[in-house]
């Protein structure tokens, strides 16, 4: 009998070894957590577990029969769990987005003063500056280019070239989180050819010899100044004095 009860334990003991999750076994409940270590865990996705990261400050943890992975922390291609769900990178200068294929995708750059942060349980990012490429989510949101000489624009899910930013200010940011910030590009100097984003607006050359006119998203000569004048703006006026 005692050696019949120790059989049967160590049976019971190798079922529940044998049903312990691991990477490619199969699953049934569709986004299961379940921890593996302090910083790791298994998600199940589409019948089968799979290795996740849980890289925020909370790392993995159990609560009873259920385990969290705080996410709230990841990197490009990494796997998630929540599709739609938005998470900062590492270095908080990027944005992700869990795509339907469970992987974190980077949307967006977030390279402004504020960076990417998580307030309120919600995910800000602050893309006032970015390069000519980086991913966008809102269409027509502007930005300054990290030297600030250029202002982009969010076209079709990519910041492209909206105008140089030749003038005395060049690109800034302005305004605060209350009232709202606002990209300012001072392109009251220019040359002909040099994109532009506000139609038929005024500009001088370099030379000061010539006024420019923003026509079809591109300066044109509009004018020429007589040999004793100079092309200057005074206020929001641009011509020969």
């Amino acid at each position: 009998m005692r050696s019949s009860l120790l059989v049967a334990f160590a049976c019971a003991a190798m079922l529940f070894v044998g049903c312990k999750p691991k990477a490619g076994g199969s699953c049934k409940v569709e986004a299961k957590e379940v921890c593996i270590g302090d910083k790791q865990a298994l998600s199940c996705h589409e019948g089968k577990w799979e290795e996740m990261n849980c890289k925020g400050a909370s790392g993995c943890t159990k609560s009873g029969s259920d385990s969290v992975c705080d996410q709230s922390v990841a990197e490009d291609k990494d796997v998630c769990n929540l599709t739609g769900d938005f998470v900062c990178t590492g270095d908080k200068k990027g944005m992700l987005e869990c795509q339907k294929n469970n992987r974190w995708s980077f949307v967006q750059s977030c390279l402004g003063d504020r960076g990417c942060a998580m307030e309120q349980h919600k995910v800000t990012c602050d893309n006032s500056i970015a390069n000519v490429g980086d991913g966008c989510k809102e269409e027509e949101d502007y930005a300054c280019t990290p030297d600030r000489k250029s202002a982009v624009v969010c076209k079709a899910g990519k910041f492209t070239l909206a105008s140089n930013c030749k003038g005395k200010n060049a690109c800034k940011v302005t305004g605060d989180k209350a009232a709202g910030f606002k990209v300012e590009c001072d392109d009251s100097i220019a040359a002909a050819g040099d994109p532009c984003d506000k139609e038929n607006h005024f500009a001088c050359a370099s030379d000061e010899k010539t006024i420019l006119k923003c026509v079809g998203k591109k300066f044109t000569v509009e004018d020429k100044c007589r040999a004793k004048e100079k092309c200057g703006v005074r206020g929001e006026l641009v011509g020969c004095y």
